[in-house]
């Protein structure tokens, strides 16, 4: 049986980098929601780029981010 071979990320394509990821990615949005922290992401309700989505354990927010301040206005709970 041949031997995998170390292939080194920057040689990797998109999608082959984004399945090595994958895992280890899902593994840390749900040690966040443990710890009680909440995770960032933009979705089809985002449709200006100061616009993300929190997700708390418990909830989801549609958040605007002032860029130059960093602070956060709360739009709407999504769920």
């Amino acid at each position: 049986m041949a031997k995998a071979r170390f292939k080194p990320v920057f040689k990797r394509t998109l999608n082959e980098q984004s399945q090595l990821l994958k895992p280890q990615i899902e593994n840390i949005l749900q040690e966040n929601l443990s710890l009680g922290l909440y995770n960032s992401y933009r979705n089809e309700e985002c449709v200006t780029k100061d616009l993300l989505v929190h997700e708390y354990p418990t909830r989801k927010e549609l958040v605007q981010v002032n860029a130059v301040t960093g602070r956060t206005l709360t739009i709407k709970r999504i769920s």
